[in-house]
């Protein structure tokens, strides 16, 4: 497998080329850059963070001793990032997906190689060492997981974006000790095709997207029930309201609601929301280029507003970070990205004490991305994580 420095979206938008974009690292339109990376600690983080203590985690897709990719930690004051682990290629490459914290314990996907060049599990110390292959795919079980984890009880439950009976992806169990993952469900491109986001759990059932398939091949809103069987589709995308989610859902009440990296009246993406029951999308928002386009990564909610990332558009077409009113209307720009404080954030945020915090694949320093935040006017303390980390830059289908 080959690991290059370009971002392929889909073949609907050109590749974005990492150009150069270094400069001094300091605080830029509201944006503090928190960390940068140089390949060596890790680079192009396509993954958000948690928050654990005083400590943000996360991954890199790219970069590390064997440039494979790495797990990191940097106190959110900022400084270098530390890393705790690197990948091998025999142990995984190219981890897409964030990080869920049990205990002492970092657990996570790698996209790539592993014993069949599929992807794997793994598991990390919290203070960092060797990751230990907790699960390969195989093609019959699922392939290429490019989505993060969550977990209920002592088990583990994920997407992987190929592979299954119709190798249109599957949603996965797996023990958190380790072992072969259960097949829960499997995808036939009529319910859905190719889940490159993460998963949502609420009582017995699963909830997330995937990112083709369906009636117009622009993608579904699923669900499955946590004991396996085959995916219900709530909701379909039909380019007008929506194309192509690669992002997770949150829930809230009795709605779900998530993004769309293309479609809507300027093809330049969507928030949306469903009933959890299913029904039509209802687009709250549309992206213009000009407040953004691309909303790669999934949302966060505090009070009754969302925040989310957009991973090109904005002021210097290199990203922006929004909010909407949880009813819908026009998103307010936040921050606008311009190279020395990242470009094109494709994660998610997480929101602590009033700021927000996230990773942007390019940019900063070296131009191998950054960790940054950024303040917010927001009461109380609460922390939120986002819901449904991104996914897949490789073996996406084009429209």
């Amino acid at each position: 497998m080959q690991f290059g420095s370009i971002l392929r979206c889909s073949s609907r938008v050109c590749a974005v080329a990492a150009v150069g974009l270094s400069a001094s690292v300091a605080s830029a339109a509201g944006i503090t850059t928190l960390a940068t990376f140089n390949s060596t600690n890790g680079a192009n983080p396509y993954a958000g963070l948690i928050l654990s203590g005083s400590t943000l985690y996360g991954t890199t897709t790219l970069g590390g001793a064997n440039v494979y990719g790495t797990v990191f930690s940097v106190p959110i004051t900022g400084g270098s990032p530390t890393t705790l682990a690197t990948f091998d290629s025999t142990n995984g490459a190219a981890p897409y997906a964030g990080l869920i914290l049990s205990g002492s314990t970092l657990y996570g996907t790698t996209s790539a190689t592993g014993t069949n060049g599929e992807g794997t599990v793994f598991s990390v110390p919290l203070a960092g060492g060797t990751p230990t292959t907790l699960a390969t795919f195989n093609s019959t079980n699922g392939a290429y997981p490019y989505a993060g984890l969550i977990l209920s009880g002592s088990t583990l439950y994920g997407t992987t974006s190929g592979g299954g009976a119709n190798s249109a992806g599957t949603v996965f169990s797996l023990p958190i000790t380790g072992g072969s993952p259960t097949t829960l469900a499997t995808f036939n491109n009529i319910n859905g095709a190719n889940p490159q986001a993460g998963l949502i759990l609420s009582g017995n059932t699963l909830y997330g997207t995937a990112s083709h398939g369906g009636a117009n091949n622009d993608g579904t809103v699923f669900s499955v029930p946590i004991t396996g069987g085959t995916p219900t589709t709530l909701a379909t995308f039909n380019s007008t309201n929506g194309a192509n989610s690669y992002a997770g859902l949150i829930l809230s009440g009795s709605t779900l609601y998530g993004t769309t990296l293309y479609g809507g009246a300027n093809d330049a993406g969507t928030v949306f929301s469903v009933p959890v029951t299913g029904g039509s999308p209802t687009t709250l928002a549309t992206f213009n280029n000009t407040n953004g386009t691309g909303p790669n990564a999934g949302l966060i909610l505090s009070g009754s507003t969302l925040y989310g990332t957009t991973y090109g558009g904005g002021a210097n077409s290199v990203g922006t970070l929004f909010s909407l009113p949880i009813t819908g209307g026009t998103p307010t720009t936040l921050a606008t990205f311009d190279g020395t404080n990242g470009a094109y954030p494709l994660a998610g945020l997480i929101l602590s004490g009033g700021t927000l915090y996230g990773t942007t694949y390019y940019g900063g320093a070296n131009g191998d991305g950054t960790v940054f935040s950024l303040a917010i006017p927001e009461p109380g303390g609460l922390t939120l994580l986002a819901l449904g980390l991104p996914a897949l830059l490789r073996r996406r289908r084009a429209r």
